[in-house]
């Protein structure tokens, strides 16, 4: 086994206060542009460019990183790795570089620790919902690397793959950066409604643990009605659990996930379904009374108004976790203080709701598509490894 450090130089973590405000105030800087990375799944995709000189929201010079090395997402997409031959870029404080030491250069080859020892970080990220790696974890952890041969066949098979993989990753980036902006509406004239005219919260369940699912887990079977439990993340479902009153719960419904800790204010639309959350997250519904209002005349109509609400809410719920400084998204006061236009149902929204489904169904297809290749990866190193072993 093998430490980090023994083979690594120390993660250098990219500046605080690298905001997007900071980025766009640095423009009058002088200098050549980079491009900025964070805590995302890739670090090849450039959205953000800022001068070589340009400061942080603290008025504090920016590092500007350079030469062969890792990118590592510590916050975010946590775990996840980019290596990058000669090149100039900056981080904010999501990320982090590091290089390989002179000693380790017959040792490890970076590109390859880069793709399979990336599942290893993920996995010692924080658990659900927060996703968060520590320099300290990582430095303590234990690396089983294969000989540097072996490191090289793998290379020498998997190199075609690695292009498709960093093509798979480019494209999900620029999905999610997509999903992420903003929607900017024309709306003169619009009368605006608090959210809790609008919707209702359905209360988390604290007997939602995994304690409390794996008792009740013998009930759980293909002739009893069940509900979905869903945690702090938006991929899945946590577990099941037998059909229970005492439950808060959403009953045959479509609604509205929100993560209210860890990746609090991400959001979620639920197709019809029984579901409840434990204490990560919390279910929005339509209320009975503003459908009417909303002129949501069928169930399809409610289905693409939430569909909607899916990403239009975002910004509005980020917002407001910012300004109230917690760790916990509180959405019940954010939707008792929170104000929209009063968006009625019509086609530029039916419109928008499908090209934004159509998006969703291509990340869903690119996510399995990139977990194929890692499935490659992994048999690639285990076969190699295995033929090592009984040489």
């Amino acid at each position: 086994m093998t430490k980090f450090l023994d083979i690594f130089t120390p993660i250098q973590k990219g500046n605080f206060g690298l905001t997007d405000e900071a980025i766009y105030k640095s423009i009058q800087h002088e200098g050549q542009v980079v491009p900025v990375f964070g805590g995302t799944q890739e670090h090849n995709t450039v959205d953000r460019l800022i001068p070589e000189y340009g400061e942080t929201k603290y008025d504090e010079p920016i590092t500007v990183f350079s030469g062969d090395g890792i990118i590592i997402s510590l916050d975010g997409s946590s775990g996840c790795m980019t290596y990058v031959v000669s090149k100039r870029f900056a981080l904010n404080h999501h990320a982090g570089f590091f290089q390989l030491k002179e000693e380790a250069k017959q040792l490890v080859i970076p590109e390859f620790f880069s793709l399979f020892f990336e599942k290893q970080l993920q996995e010692a990220s924080v658990s659900e919902g927060s996703k968060t790696l520590t320099l300290t974890m990582i430095e303590s952890m234990d690396f089983d690397i294969p000989s540097y041969s072996t490191q090289q066949r793998v290379m020498e098979v998997i190199s075609p793959t690695i292009l498709l993989k960093k093509r798979i990753e480019n494209l999900i980036s620029k999905i999610e950066l997509t999903l992420e902006k903003n929607l900017i509406l024309k709306l003169d004239n619009y009368e605006s409604v608090l959210l809790s005219d609008i919707l209702k919260h359905v209360s988390r369940n604290d007997s939602l643990s995994e304690e409390g699912i794996y008792k009740r887990s013998s009930e759980v079977n293909e002739s009893t009605r069940i509900i979905k439990v869903i945690s702090g993340s938006i991929n899945g479902f946590y577990g099941y659990y037998p059909l229970d009153k005492t439950i808060h719960m959403v009953n045959d419904k479509c609604c509205l996930q929100v993560v209210t800790r860890g990746k609090a204010c991400l959001i979620r639309y639920l197709e019809k379904g029984t579901y409840a959350t434990n204490t990560n997250s919390m279910l929005l519904v339509l209320k009975d009374e503003a459908k009417a209002i909303l002129e949501l005349r069928s169930e399809s109509d409610e289905e693409t108004y939430l569909r909607f609400l899916e990403f239009y809410l975002y910004p509005y719920f980020k917002e407001f976790s910012s300004s109230a400084d917690l760790s916990v998204f509180p959405l019940t006061e954010a939707i008792e203080k929170i104000s929209i236009p009063l968006i009625k149902l019509n086609d530029e929204i039916k419109s928008m709701s499908e090209q934004y489904q159509i998006l969703k169904d291509y990340l869903f297809k690119l996510n399995s598509l990139l977990s194929k290749i890692e499935d490659v990866f992994k048999k690639t190193i285990l076969t190699e490894t295995t033929f090592e072993a009984t040489q």
